[in-house]
């Protein structure tokens, strides 16, 4: 006979109820659903946020499925993307002698898949590394993702000022987003670091939904913004090739 740990099984039980609702729940709704005492449901809601596995709305108090959900969703469905792409990789690296990625966002935050680095004279690693959205060209594309009323709430939001390149006017960010949004690239030029400067493109879905990233990332020492805005015919061949093999 198989023995449960009946502390996990709730614990899962109460993620996959949330995952379920089309609405945040509070601990009342929680438990009446779990058919359990409201002490036992915060226990286990704050076990699960310890986890990053459950997010709870500050202002409402009610809990959604967290970024930790959706970073083992994606180690396990992208595995495959991640195999198929590292060939596209591995040659867009080599074209452009710069370090490349391959990213997906998971709840607004950007996490990298795979990557090739470079020897280049500034060290890239964007592995674990948090860019506001304004500030890189995945995070301009992810914002090309969003619906309108998100895109708006979020340029309603203090734009981060990281280096005098980088966008804080939101009626010019809105204009760069929405142009990615058509062409499925976005552009970075010392908007992060004065040392980096990155190009992006798209990896889409067959209904047209972004389900992925591919950026290259180079040294604004040997890289004008003309040179880098003249890498996007072969970046844009590199992501479709990516698009059909995952396809």
């Amino acid at each position: 006979m198989v023995q449960r740990i009946q502390s996990v099984e709730r614990a899962l039980a109460m993620l996959d109820i949330l995952a379920k609702s089309p609405l945040p729940q509070t601990i009342p709704e929680l438990a009446k659903t779990m058919e359990i005492n409201r002490a036992t449901a915060w226990r286990l809601i704050n076990t699960l946020l310890e986890f990053e596995l459950v997010e709870k709305d500050d202002e409402s108090g009610r809990f959604t499925v967290g970024s930790g959900a959706f970073k083992l969703a994606a180690s396990t469905q992208t595995n495959l993307m991640s195999r198929k792409a590292r060939p596209v990789l591995e040659r867009i690296s080599a074209l452009f002698g710069a370090s490349a990625f391959l990213e997906i966002a998971a709840r607004g935050e950007l996490i990298v898949l795979d990557q090739i680095r470079m020897d280049l004279p500034e060290e890239v690693d964007l592995a674990g590394m948090q860019v506001p959205l304004n500030c890189g060209s995945v995070g301009k594309l992810y914002l090309a993702s969003l619906l309108d009323t998100q895109l708006e709430n979020y340029l309603a939001t203090p734009l981060a000022a990281l280096t005098n390149y980088t966008i804080t006017d939101p009626n010019e960010l809105r204009t760069e987003v929405l142009q990615a949004r058509i062409s499925g690239v976005a552009y970075n030029y010392k908007e992060h670091t004065e040392q980096w400067c990155g190009i992006s493109a798209s990896i889409r879905a067959r209904d047209g939904r972004f389900i992925a990233y591919l950026n290259v990332t180079l040294p604004t020492q040997t890289t004008s913004r003309e040179q880098l805005i003249s890498l996007t015919p072969e970046l844009i061949a590199a992501a479709q090739e990516i698009t059909g093999l995952i396809a």
